[in-house]
């Protein structure tokens, strides 16, 4: 008994002291739009327009998470976004697919693949700047949810490499 007794102290203590080295960090979405505004910081930055189609295999879903997150991510970003109703007409295009799929199911957790693909436009040429993609997974008690979270997951991803190249 004494020897479990030190033995889960000395691990304790390692895990303790050692463990940020033991599992790999994971950035918040908030970190990821910090870093996202340092890396640009200074930099011009286009007026956007977003346009991510998304379908989800399974029951239907409304609402399009890609669409809505990496509007989101534009925003809290500094960027200028508009759509169809703006007086004020984009320099750039980003537009795209996403779809999202049931994954499998332990217990009460239900998760869903997702990917995301993007293609972002010059809008005054037409010229293709760059294309991109990205793919994730979301876990929730709810198909609908862990889908919207996969996609969401994927685009936060994808939005940090995308939005540094958008700024000039």
């Amino acid at each position: 008994m004494d020897l479990s007794a030190k033995l889960a102290e000395k691990i304790s203590n390692v895990v303790a002291e050692k463990g940020s080295t033991l599992v790999a960090k994971v950035l918040t979405r908030e970190d990821r739009i910090a870093k996202i505004k340092q890396v640009i910081g200074g930099k011009t930055l286009p007026v956007v327009s977003v346009n991510i189609s998304e379908h989800h295999y399974g029951p239907h879903i409304i609402d399009p998470a890609a669409n809505t997150e990496l509007t989101l991510i534009l925003q809290q970003s500094g960027f200028k976004v508009v759509d169809g109703d703006s007086k004020l007409k984009p320099d750039v295009q980003i537009s795209g697919e996403a779809f999202s799929a049931y994954g499998m199911q332990k217990g009460n957790l239900i998760s869903c693949k997702s990917r995301v693909e993007v293609k972002v436009s010059e809008v005054a040429t037409g010229k293709l700047l760059f294309v991109d993609r990205q793919t994730s997974v979301g876990v929730d008690i709810a198909e609908q949810t862990a889908a919207k979270t996969a996609l969401e997951n994927a685009t936060d991803t994808l939005a940090e490499r995308l939005l540094p190249k958008l700024a000039q």
